[in-house]
């Protein structure tokens, strides 16, 4: 869902879109698979994983991962940089998408600000520039406190730990695309994984293989309510 909606946002070159979720939820998975699926249709992509920068500081960072060499030291040339690469890659007849992880983690407003500026770079008909933010739950609330940017987002999603019956079918897709036909997590461990995890994927795919090891070192071909303890306690 997360995904397709996000998807929507890029093909119809919207302003931007906020992706939200607990640490573990999956935000830079779905973020890398967007940016691996539209590369593919020639979309151009800049990905910033640390936004923890001045507004100079991620301003140079945006246009580095257009072009891949040295840029300007002068904020104005570093402006004038993306705004020519924008043109450049309209004539081209492509998108440009900036992608920022850990979001929440700017705290400085005129880095906020720079960043809703970024989105004036656009035609009578279109923006030349997609803004995606990606954070835990705490940006929404950063965002939505600023009410000049918070006009300027399309689409804001949550992304929810997995429930119980949806952390079944994830491990057993897991176990498939491993080249297991069934679940070898009996019923119990199943309940005790799901409680443990919180259905936070990424815990959950560390506690099952924590499990799994113990398992194989202990010659069992079920993972056990036992071993999913063991597993537990060593994933800390």
């Amino acid at each position: 869902e997360a995904f397709s909606r996000l998807s929507y946002v890029v093909e119809e070159k919207k302003a931007c879109a906020v992706i939200t979720g607990a640490y573990g939820t999956g935000k830079t998975l779905i973020l890398k698979a967007l940016e691996r699926q539209f590369k593919k249709k020639g979309y151009v992509f800049s990905f910033v994983q640390n936004p923890r920068l001045d507004d100079l500081g991620l301003l140079k960072i945006i246009l580095h991962n257009f072009t891949g060499y040295n840029v300007p030291k002068q904020k104005e040339d570093v402006l004038m940089g993306i705004e020519r690469f924008l043109q450049d890659t309209m004539h081209d007849g492509k998108h440009v998408v900036v992608a920022i992880d850990e979001a929440q983690l700017i705290d400085d407003e005129s880095v906020l600000e720079e960043l809703r500026l970024l989105m004036n770079f656009q035609t009578e008909t279109r923006f030349l520039l997609t803004l995606i933010l990606s954070g835990q739950p705490e940006l929404k609330e950063k965002l939505d406190s600023n009410k000049q940017f918070s006009q300027r987002v399309t689409l804001s999603y949550h992304l929810k730990p997995l429930d119980f019956e949806e952390t079944g079918k994830y491990v057993t897709h897991r176990l498939e695309v491993a080249g297991l036909t069934e679940n070898i997590f009996d019923e119990k461990a199943m309940e005790l994984l799901y409680e443990r995890s919180g259905g936070i994927p990424r815990w959950i795919n560390n506690i099952a293989n924590m499990s799994m090891l113990a398992a194989f070192s202990k010659g069992e071909k079920i993972i056990t309510e036992d071993l999913l303890t063991e597993g537990v306690e060593s994933g800390r």
